[in-house]
């Protein structure tokens, strides 16, 4: 009986040991942090970045601000090489198209897609409605190998949308953020990179919409991400700050 008693003191005493490590195991979630190379100071010239995008050609990065209405060309450094004039509102995103002839943005009040020439010109606009709250609409946007559109819409529903031309092919809801911010399009591997603002998170993804991995920020309020030159850069609004790293 004895023995019994005391087998049966070390099971409980190994139990309880079991139950407080498991919090450890559980708080490990292996999520790697990213920490910067780099930071560049955008300045007031370029208040509240919201939107970054990569001109191969010219070999410079576009940025948009959801204060102004202006785009903004500028050089790794920061520097701004020229300023384009735009009749938009709100701009939250920014891409290029295949050729590199048009830029597409998305202003988010008013849940439009926008095309531009690289004058500034005006294209054309087509509406994405889906939003439940004008304030948490259109965020991102980015183009594939196909010349397919897709458009996020930071949440309420948190939700990738696919267009050709201007025609909605499909549509992905997106789980594991508080919200989505901007989106990049990767050629190399035919994935697509999320930056979340609340959720201070880079998210990789495949066209499926399922997480292949995900990468935690020092900061939140990152709105923008692309790549360049094998170079991740992500715009931060609240301090207009551009974070630069080497590609994950």
């Amino acid at each position: 009986m004895r023995i019994f008693n005391l087998i049966l003191a070390f099971s409980v005493i190994l139990f309880a040991t079991c139950e407080r490590e498991d919090p450890t195991n559980t708080i490990n979630t292996g999520i790697t942090t990213l920490n910067p190379i780099e930071v560049i100071n955008l300045g007031t010239n370029i208040p509240e970045p919201s939107g970054i995008a990569f001109h191969k050609t010219n070999n410079s990065l576009f940025v948009v601000s959801d204060e102004r209405t202006d785009i903004y060309e500028i050089d790794f450094t920061g520097r701004i090489i020229r300023t384009i004039p735009t009749d938009g509102d709100d701009f939250e995103g920014i891409t290029f198209t295949k050729n590199l002839d048009t830029i597409y943005v998305v202003e988010e009040t008013r849940q439009l897609v926008t095309s531009y020439l690289l004058s500034g010109q005006k294209i054309a606009s087509f509406p994405v409605n889906v939003a439940t709250n004008p304030a948490n609409a259109l965020e991102g946007i980015t183009i594939d190998k196909n010349g397919n559109l897709f458009v996020l819409n930071e949440k309420d529903p948190k939700m990738i949308l696919e267009f050709h031309g201007t025609t909605e092919v499909s549509r992905k809801l997106i789980d594991n953020a508080k919200d989505i911010s901007d989106i990049c399009y990767d050629e190399t591997d035919d994935s697509f990179w999320i930056v979340s603002d609340e959720s201070s998170k880079v998210i990789k993804t495949n066209r499926q919409g399922e997480v292949l991995k995900e990468w935690m920020l020092t900061y939140d309020k990152g709105e923008g991400i692309v790549f360049a030159n094998n170079k991740m850069y992500i715009v931060r609004d609240n301090d207009a700050k551009m974070y630069v790293y080497n590609k994950p």
